[in-house]
């Protein structure tokens, strides 16, 4: 699955969509509306009447939150992008993204854009939705530019506009290697390999303009080819202009992607519009926990840490990382067999010295289930003793970029071990216990039969509880 239609009917068909049919204005309303959803379970929203030419989605790429009670987990919809098996772990889904294998898009071939002209369209007529305070939401979106034969994709988050100008903010070493004067795509509605090709390429720390091949390696989609620019073919939308200025300057963050980034402003003098029939612009609203692009850079930057700690002592010690949506890329738990008396201590500080966003690390034991934060959590509190197990640094520590509850430039960061000590003889750690372990079989089956007499969800059945679920 590659493209955002491929998508959309598959959430229609899993998952919780709820459409829209009332007429909705995109200044302001459609917005309101889309963070509203946020904060109940998440749900997929379409607008199926606005006043432009284009129907906008929220959710595509968002979820619940794990202490919401639902059978999703909060990365489900991104998976789905991506093809992964409906019953694959987050250990392969983070695994998969952590590879960071590119694939030749030399031998593929070209495939006819799926997007045609729109004679007379400006960028009003789209319908782009606006919060309250008038801040455009360009957003889930990629810019296309080639330069000397190559070319790549890059993250953007709309500032400002007028009829035909966008303002966008790019990464700035994408600007830097993209100079004033270039002709570019702006594409909106475009897959989640795109998107997530498009963050590793320009907000790793290691800049590569390789996004197309990066994507191409996660999925098999199509490739187009618009005056010398390669762009996925389905993209609903798609802005052809050329870059008219640059401003270095931030004008502040309205993407998580941003978030520990440096930043720069350019402007985009648009030449065309071109967009697929009634086409769908997913959005993020503006600055909510759980909006889409926080899922995506939480799942990126995950993937990230997973990738460089991979084999840094020789061996892969660590079976997953996660940094929880619910922590807004302020917390990142990593389960970890700890290979001896101190290895906590240095997979900790491994972690702060690959990523700038988070100022507190929870490590867990290896057969923590990624799928269960309470648990993690409740490990924080139970597992480990605050006086022995929460280690602060110095207070002269780099100021994380995400947390927002300080301003100041420096700080004490945080781990916290919650594992049990590797000098412990086993007969010291206390048993799992299981709904398998703690009652018998005879509980058990009775205990499933009256669940089905009372009617209960058959998801969370007894009998189906086990350690990997």
């Amino acid at each position: 699955m590659t493209a955002l239609r491929d998508h959309l009917d598959w959430l229609r068909e899993t998952d919780t969509t709820v459409d829209v049919t009332e007429p909705v204005h995109w200044d302001g309303t459609v917005e309101a509306v889309a963070a509203e959803a946020t904060r109940h379970g998440c749900p997929v929203v379409r607008f199926t009447e606005t006043s432009g030419i284009a129907r906008l989605v929220s959710g595509v790429y968002g979820g619940p939150d794990q202490f919401f009670s639902d059978d999703r987990d909060p990365w489900d919809r991104i998976a789905g992008a991506l093809g992964h098996p409906p019953d694959g772990s987050y250990v392969d889904l983070i695994d998969r993204l952590a590879r960071w294998e590119p694939a030749s898009i030399d031998e593929r071939p070209d495939a006819e854009p799926d997007a045609t002209r729109c004679d007379g369209a400006d960028l009003y007529d789209l319908g782009l939705p606006t919060t309250r305070e008038g801040v455009p939401l360009v957003s889930l979106g990629v810019i296309a530019a080639e330069v000397d034969g190559e070319t790549t994709w890059a993250p953007i988050a709309g500032r400002g506009r007028r009829s035909t100008e966008l303002r966008l903010s790019v990464p700035r070493p994408f600007a830097e290697w993209c100079p004033p004067r270039t002709d570019v795509s702006v594409l909106l509605g475009v897959s989640a390999p795109v998107l997530i090709a498009a963050l590793q390429a320009w907000t790793q720390g290691q800049p590569t303009p390789d996004a197309p091949a990066l994507a191409a390696g996660l999925s098999d989609l199509q490739l187009a080819t618009i005056d010398g620019r390669t762009v996925p073919a389905e993209a609903e939308v798609r802005v052809d202009g050329r870059l008219s200025g640059i401003d270095p300057k931030d004008a502040g963050r309205t993407a998580a992607w941003e978030i520990g980034q440096e930043t720069t402003t350019v402007a985009v003098e648009t030449t065309g519009i071109a967009t697929r029939e009634q086409p769908t612009i997913p959005f993020a609203p503006f600055d909510r926990p759980l909006a889409d692009d926080v899922h995506l850079a939480c799942l990126v930057e995950a993937a990230k840490l997973f990738r460089r700690v991979k084999n840094y002592w020789g061996v892969s010690p660590v079976r997953w990382i996660q940094i929880p949506v619910e922590g807004r890329l302020g917390l990142c738990i990593v389960s970890s067999e700890i290979l001896y008396a101190g290895f906590e201590w240095q997979l900790a500080n491994t972690l702060f010295s690959f990523s700038d966003l988070f100022d507190k690390v929870l490590v867990v034991d290896e057969q923590a289930d990624p799928t269960d934060l309470a648990r993690a959590l409740d490990d924080m509190w139970v597992k480990a003793h605050p006086a022995n197990d929460w280690v602060f640094s110095e207070s002269h520590a780099s100021s994380a970029a995400a947390p927002e509850y300080r301003d100041e430039d420096a700080g004490s960061r945080l781990y916290i071990n919650a594992t049990w000590d590797p000098r412990w003889d086993e007969e010291y750690i206390a048993p799992r216990v299981t709904m398998e372990t703690a009652f018998s079989e005879s509980v058990l089956a009775s205990l499933a039969d009256r669940w089905d007499e009372l009617g209960l969800d058959e998801a969370v059945r007894p009998d189906r509880l086990d350690g990997d679920d």
